[in-house]
């Protein structure tokens, strides 16, 4: 038995298969499969908690969920999360990167502790700021309080459009590490005679910046942009350690999760997924052409 299993080991093409049927049974059944169960329930008037009424509804839950005025504002809701969160995440990113980027005593540790923000899970991160920003022990209404700025502590996240803006700091907070880190691998990259070069021929701070730093970033700062829109259309787990499923912080995929596992209405919740899904494939879409292009260049 075991001189057999040798021998069909020996094989290069069977080691292979071995090796590899293991990995594609797991994806099956835990990729392909639930996701061939979700299309099929976005077809389904499927409540968990009515199965009896369990039937066959066409394209009405696609209907429903685009003429879903909650829906639509959390559509509307994510997109200036991601607006705002994107913009401020590729500013703040630039200048970690470019001050991490210079020469000076523990430059090794900076670098080392900017990361921390994002190795801190984010459910973490949502529960840590969700303490900071509590209305009644709260650290910000401390701090506010003691500077004088307040005369009475404040419920932040009661606010609507404080709350979403906080949402968006948490997220800028963690994700900026992130993308600090790939502009400043770009950035060491960049020849020092270059710079010196620039400055020769007379070239200004600001054009040494734009013609050579900011050239260089082009091509990974395209990728980031669509890594962070991705990011921050999908972000789920720190705005709901945040706010649960408050309505001012309510993105489609908290919007879907409450639909899908707190209402029970998988019909509903899988075509909303579905929906979902195909503006994510197309932002995924075009970051892997970018990539591919990228690499070819």
């Amino acid at each position: 038995m075991k001189k057999n299993l040798s021998v069909w080991l020996d094989n290069k093409q069977h080691l292979a298969f071995t090796i590899i049927i293991p990995a594609v049974i797991l994806l099956i059944a835990f990729a392909y499969y639930p996701a061939f169960q979700s299309l099929r329930f976005s077809f389904l008037k499927y409540n968990i908690k009515q199965l009896s009424r369990v039937r066959f509804y066409g394209l009405k839950n696609y209907i429903n969920v685009i003429n879903d005025p909650v829906f639509l504002f959390s559509v509307v809701r994510v997109l200036y999360f991601m607006v705002i969160a994107t913009s401020a995440v590729l500013l703040i990113a630039l200048a970690i990167s470019m001050v991490l980027n210079q020469k000076f005593p523990g430059r090794s540790i900076l670098r080392a502790v900017i990361i921390i923000p994002w190795a801190i899970p984010p459910v973490v991160n949502g529960q840590l700021w969700k303490w900071i920003f509590n209305g009644d022990y709260g650290a910000l209404n401390g701090l506010l309080f003691q500077l004088g700025i307040i005369k009475h502590y404040q419920f932040w996240l009661k606010q609507p459009f404080i709350a979403l803006n906080f949402a968006v700091f948490l997220f800028v907070w963690r994700y900026t590490p992130f993308i600090a880190i790939l502009f400043l691998g770009v950035l060491q990259s960049i020849p020092e005679q270059l710079y010196e070069a620039a400055r020769v021929d007379g070239a200004g701070a600001v054009m040494r910046f734009y013609h050579i730093t900011l050239a260089s970033l082009r091509k990974i700062g395209g990728i980031a942009v669509i890594l962070t829109l991705i990011a921050s259309f999908s972000v789920f787990d720190g705005i709901y350690a945040l706010t649960g499923f408050d309505e001012a912080t309510k993105t489609p995929m908290i919007y879907n999760y409450e639909v899908t596992f707190d209402m029970g209405r998988f019909g509903k919740g899988s075509a909303m997924a579905y929906l979902v899904g195909l503006f994510l494939m197309l932002l995924t879409f075009v970051y892997i052409r970018m990539s591919f292009k990228k690499e070819s260049e």
